[in-house]
C-alpha cells in the first residue's frame, strides 16, 4: 500500500512538474527581448562572445559569466525560450528536494503558489528577461551545491567527484554576480564553522572548497571595469561614507527582503509562528515572539519583520532539538539575510538583486512546513484543494499579463516591419507595453544607448525617430484597433 501511494505521488508530482515547465515555456515564448537584451544580442551577433565578455570585465563589469551568458544567449531567443523554463523547473525540483518533504505533492503545490507570488518587479526582472536570467543561473547552481553539500557532509569519505563538483560550483557562482559571490563566500564560511564545531571529518576538504569560493569572489571584486564604473558612473554614491551608504539603502533592504515579495514573507512568518506555537511552553519569551510576529503581519512593516526574524533565529538556536535541521534552517536564513545585506553598500539595489533572499526564505518556509502535522487524510485533501485553487489563481494572473504581452508583440512586430521597409518615414510610432508588464520594453527619448541598439536589433534605420505610444486600455480589441500614426 505504501509503495502504491509513493508511485501515485511520483505520477502526480511528474504531472505538476510538467505543468510548471510548460507554463514557464509559454510565458517565456510570449516575452520579447527588451532593454539590455538588445545590447547583448547585437554585441553577440558580430563579436566573439568570450572575447567580448573579457572586454566587459576590463571596462564595465566583473561578472564574466553573466556577460558571457548575455553574448551567447541573447542573440538566440529561441534558445532562451528552452533554457529559461528548464532553469526554473530545476529550481522548482531542487526546492522540493531540499525541503525533505514527506508530502511531495503538497510541497510542490505550495512551492508553485509562492514562486508565482513574488514581487511584481522581481517577476519582471528575473522570470522573463534574458539578461535577468543572469540572476537565475547562480540561484540554480547555489541550490544544486547546497543539495550536494548536504549529502557530502554526512559521509566520512565522500566521492572525489562530489568534492570536485563543489569546487567548480564554488568557483563559478561568484563570477555571475556580486551578491552571489557574497552568498557563496558567506555560506561556505558558515559551513566551515559548522564543520570545525562538530569535528566533521571533511573539514579540511571544506577549506579547499572555501578557497575556490574565495578565488572566484576575488576575481569579480578585482575587475578593472567594475572599479572604473564605480568611480565614474556612481561617483556620488562612491563618495559617501559606509554609514551614509547603509542609511541610503536601508529602506530598500527592508523592502526587498520582506515587503516586496509579501506572500513569501507571510509564508515564512506563518511557519515560524507555527513552530513557536508548538514550543511556547518552553519559555515565556515565546509569547512575546508570537505577538511580535503577529504584529509584523498586521502592520506589514519591514523593520518589524526583521526584528521578528532575529528573534526567531535566537529561539530556534536555543530550543530546536533536531540538530541537523536546526543548523540547516539557520544556514538558510543567514544566507538569505546576507545576500541582501551586502547590497547595502551597492549603488544599485534593484528588485532583481533580491532573488536569492526571496528564494531562500521561500525554501525555509518549505522546510518548516514539513513540521506541520498532516496525519489525517481529510486535512491533506483540504490543503491540496486550497493550494490548487491558489496556484490556479496566481497562474491565471500571470497568463493575463503575458497573453496581453503576446497580443502587443503581434501589433508591434507588424509596426516594426512597416517601418523597416520605410527607412525614410521620419517618425515611427510603435505601441508601448504597459509599464508593469515586462522589464524595459519601451525606450525613453533620452536613452540614446538603448534607442540605438533597439534599431540595430530590429534592423531599423538609425534616422527614424521612434515614438512609443500608450493605449488607454489594453485588450485584443484596443490593441489591434490602434491605427498606424505619423
Amino acid at each position: 500500500m505504501k509503495k502504491l501511494l509513493e508511485d501515485k505521488n511520483r505520477v502526480v508530482l511528474l504531472l505538476i512538474t510538467g505543468i510548471f515547465f510548460l507554463f514557464f515555456a509559454l510565458i517565456t515564448h510570449w516575452t520579447p527581448a527588451s532593454g539590455d537584451d538588445w545590447v547583448y544580442a547585437v554585441g553577440g551577433m558580430w563579436n566573439n562572445p568570450f572575447k567580448q565578455a573579457l572586454v566587459m570585465y576590463q571596462t564595465w563589469s566583473g561578472r564574466y559569466l553573466s556577460e558571457l551568458w548575455g553574448f551567447l544567449v541573447a542573440p538566440h531567443k529561441s534558445l532562451w525560450n528552452i533554457l529559461n523554463p528548464l532553469l526554473f523547473t530545476g529550481i522548482f525540483l531542487l526546492l522540493i528536494k531540499l525541503s525533505d518533504t514527506r508530502y511531495p505533492v503538497l510541497t510542490a503545490l505550495l512551492a508553485m503558489v509562492l514562486i508565482f507570488s513574488v514581487g511584481n518587479r522581481v517577476r519582471m526582472q528575473t522570470y522573463t528577461w534574458i539578461m535577468g536570467t543572469t540572476y537565475v543561473v547562480p540561484l540554480l547552481l547555489f541550490l544544486l551545491q547546497v543539495q550536494i553539500l548536504r549529502q557530502w557532509l554526512t559521509e566520512k569519505n565522500p566521492p572525489v567527484w562530489q568534492t570536485a563538483v563543489l569546487c567548480v560550483l564554488n568557483f563559478c557562482i561568484p563570477l555571475y554576480m556580486e551578491n552571489a559571490a557574497a552568498l557563496i563566500f558567506g555560506g561556505d564560511l558558515l559551513v566551515l564553522i559548522y564543520c570545525f564545531c562538530t569535528k566533521n571529518p571533511n573539514r579540511k576538504k571544506m577549506i579547499l572548497i572555501f578557497a575556490f569560493a574565495a578565488a572566484g569572489s576575488l576575481i569579480i571584486l578585482s575587475s578593472p571595469g567594475a572599479a572604473y564604473r564605480m568611480v565614474n558612473d556612481n561617483a556620488e554614491f562612491n563618495a559617501l561614507s559606509l554609514g551614509q551608504k547603509i542609511a541610503q539603502n536601508w529602506p530598500l533592504f527592508l523592502e526587498r527582503s520582506f515587503t516586496e515579495s509579501l506572500a513569501v514573507t507571510l509564508a515564512f512568518t506563518l511557519f515560524t509562528l507555527l513552530w513557536a506555537e508548538r514550543n511556547r511552553n518552553k519559555h515565556k519569551a515565546f509569547y512575546g515572539l508570537i505577538v511580535l510576529g503577529l504584529a509584523a503581519v498586521l502592520a506589514g512593516q519591514g523593520l518589524l519583520y526583521l526584528i521578528y526574524t532575529i528573534g526567531f533565529l535566537a529561539a530556534y538556536i536555543v530550543y530546536e532539538e533536531h540538530s541537523f535541521k536546526k543548523w540547516f534552517v539557520i544556514y538558510l536564513v543567514l544566507c538569505a539575510g546576507g545576500a541582501n545585506a551586502v547590497m547595502l553598500v551597492s549603488p544599485i539595489f534593484d528588485s532583481r538583486s533580491s532573488l536569492y533572499t526571496v528564494y531562500l526564505l521561500l525554501l525555509t518556509a518549505l522546510v518548516l512546513a514539513q513540521d506541520v502535522p498532516l496525519e489525517r487524510k481529510e486535512v491533506r485533501i483540504a490543503e491540496a484543494i486550497v493550494l490548487c485553487g491558489l496556484t490556479g489563481y496566481r497562474m491565471a494572473s500571470y497568463y493575463d499579463i503575458y497573453h496581453t504581452v503576446h497580443l502587443i508583440n503581434i501589433k508591434r512586430y507588424a509596426e516594426i516591419e512597416y517601418y523597416r521597409l520605410r527607412p525614410d518615414a521620419g517618425d515611427a510610432w510603435l505601441v508601448a507595453y504597459p509599464d508593469e508588464s515586462i522589464h524595459s520594453p519601451n525606450v525613453q527619448e533620452w536613452d540614446d544607448t538603448h534607442m540605438y541598439y533597439f534599431k540595430e536589433y530590429y534592423s531599423l534605420s538609425q534616422d527614424l525617430h521612434l515614438i512609443f505610444y500608450y493605449l488607454d486600455e489594453y485588450n485584443a480589441e484596443t490593441i489591434f484597433a490602434a491605427q498606424e500614426q505619423g
